[in-house]
């Protein structure tokens, strides 16, 4: 942002003036005298359609702009490391295979499977896919938003797919509420209380 390449969106995510939110960003450290800084934009190219809002599986993006970072994280990063520590003790807990079974899916079984095998997939990242910021995806959102709305956000929402959740969350009542055709999975994301420490230390 400060260096001028965009601005934050509803979703989180930086949208480009001209890409939008298909942007992915990096650092360059060079060892050289930088002549001039960067400015950050005079103008915010969020549309402000709330798009992100109407696709986030898990009500992690509100309409009034405040972010569930916790339930983003639970269901969109299932599959890093947090997930994978929940899984991990999901297998060492499960009594045979049939126990195994009966808590995970084979799809969800062949997910994690291709996720430790190459880089980790993510289980969302509909508020990307449906924000039609930027130059370059804009005009196909304007010219035509019914068309827009039925072959991008629609597909995402009507999708059947297991919404990972934290036990009673805000992100378990809406899931529940607002996408009662996906089911929903109590998982720990991978989060331990921290240990509890004795008196004597």
């Amino acid at each position: 942002m400060a260096a001028g390449l965009g601005v934050m969106g509803l979703h989180r995510n930086v949208i480009h003036p001209k890409f939008g939110s298909f942007v992915l960003l990096a650092t360059v450290l060079v060892d050289a005298e930088v002549s001039e800084y960067g400015q950050a934009l005079d103008y915010n190219p969020c549309i402000d359609c709330k798009l992100c809002v109407a696709a986030c599986p898990v009500g992690a993006i509100s309409k009034d702009g405040a972010f569930d970072a916790l339930a983003c994280t639970t269901h969109n990063y299932r599959e890093f490391m947090s997930g994978f520590t929940d899984w991990a003790q999901t297998v060492a807990d499960s009594e045979d295979a049939a126990d195994y079974r009966s808590r995970v899916t084979d799809s969800e079984s062949a997910s994690m499977w291709q996720s430790l095998t190459s880089p980790p997939g993510y289980k969302s990242g509909y508020c990307v896919a449906v924000c039609p910021a930027g130059e370059d995806v804009l005009g196909s959102y304007l010219d035509d938003r019914k068309t827009f709305m039925a072959t991008v956000l629609r597909p995402l929402q009507d999708k059947k797919e297991t919404l990972y959740v934290l036990p009673g969350s805000h992100a378990q009542e809406y899931a529940q509420r607002r996408f009662p055709h996906k089911p929903v999975k109590e998982v720990t994301g991978g989060w331990q209380p921290p240990a509890k420490r004795s008196a004597a230390s």
